[in-house]
């Protein structure tokens, strides 16, 4: 679309308008109306930091305060919630003669929408500041303390919905990844990064549980080995073995989001992310939409 300004906006038209089909993966990324490169890792970043905030009530941009206004929590996370959801659907729309493009973008999309209802569940769960004082539920600790520390996390369980989306979001991220990683040296050296990033904490629980078993192993034979130092230490393998999965598989669904910002920056040749073309709007939009829940207080 060359000419851009409101007056001749036409959504169909922009849509549709696909100037780059089957061109290079660089030029084609401009349909791709979502944050990546550097502003893409940010707001990742604040998006993590603002999930920890809202799951123990305190405000992001002010935590040393508890949430106390429930109305104004809910409609900001319900506002950022449809508008993330519909400008992500646009790019989805825009991307759609690059497969590996959609699913990522459907990968965000997943993210906005845990993201959006877990902010909305912990403004519901918002109590006024008076409601801190006593609430008569008997408790034995006070009330406050209660509420923070068995409902208010609660709101985590929500992160459950991210995991298909990484699932869907790696396979394009990965086509992606095989496509450049001969001729993109940046992509490599994320990459690399990244690895080292994902396997230190992975291989540190490995090697904890190593060292465990060799003790309990060594203790077994002092002891004579008998049936139930043996299941202690079968029970022991497993609960080593659960703890570096859950670790490892934690670590990857949060730094996919991060490496897959650098790796579409590489690609597009824009490390910063800077967004140019008639993508701006939609880009700056999603950023402002997603940033909402911030604002809790």
């Amino acid at each position: 679309m060359n000419d851009t300004s409101l007056t001749h906006f036409n959504l169909n038209d922009w849509l549709h308008e696909n100037p780059y089909k089957n061109a290079t993966l660089a030029q084609e990324l401009q349909c791709y109306g979502l944050p990546y490169g550097g502003i893409g890792f940010a707001s990742h970043v604040l998006t993590y930091y603002t999930i920890i905030m809202l799951s123990y009530q305190r405000s992001p941009w002010m935590p040393w305060k508890k949430n106390h206004h429930k109305w104004i929590d809910i409609t900001l996370s319900i506002f950022g919630l449809v508008a993330s959801i519909i400008l992500t659907v646009l790019t989805i729309l825009r991307c759609r003669n690059r497969w590996q493009f959609v699913v990522m973008a459907t990968w965000k999309l997943v993210l906005s929408v845990t993201f959006g209802i877990l902010s909305l569940h912990a403004a519901m769960l918002v109590r006024p500041k008076e409601k801190y004082q006593y609430s008569g539920l008997g408790h034995l600790e006070s009330t406050a303390n209660a509420i923070e520390n068995n409902e208010y996390t609660k709101v985590l369980w929500w992160l459950l919905l991210y995991v298909p989306g990484v699932v869907a979001g790696l396979s394009g991220l990965l086509s992606l990844f095989f496509k450049e990683i001969g001729r993109n040296a940046h992509v490599k050296i994320i990459t690399e990064v990244f690895g080292i990033v994902i396997a230190f904490p992975a291989g540190i629980m490995l090697i904890v549980g190593i060292i465990w078993m060799c003790s309990q192993c060594c203790g077994s034979r002092k002891e004579e080995v008998n049936n139930s130092s043996m299941e202690n230490l079968g029970k022991g393998t497993v609960a080593i073995g659960i703890m570096v999965f859950l670790v490892a598989g934690s670590a990857t669904s949060i730094l996919a989001a991060l490496y897959s910002d650098w790796i579409l920056g590489a690609i597009a040749g824009n490390l910063v992310g800077l967004p140019s073309g008639d993508v701006a709007p939609l880009y700056w939009g999603y950023i402002l939409a997603k940033r909402l829940p911030f604002f809790s207080f």
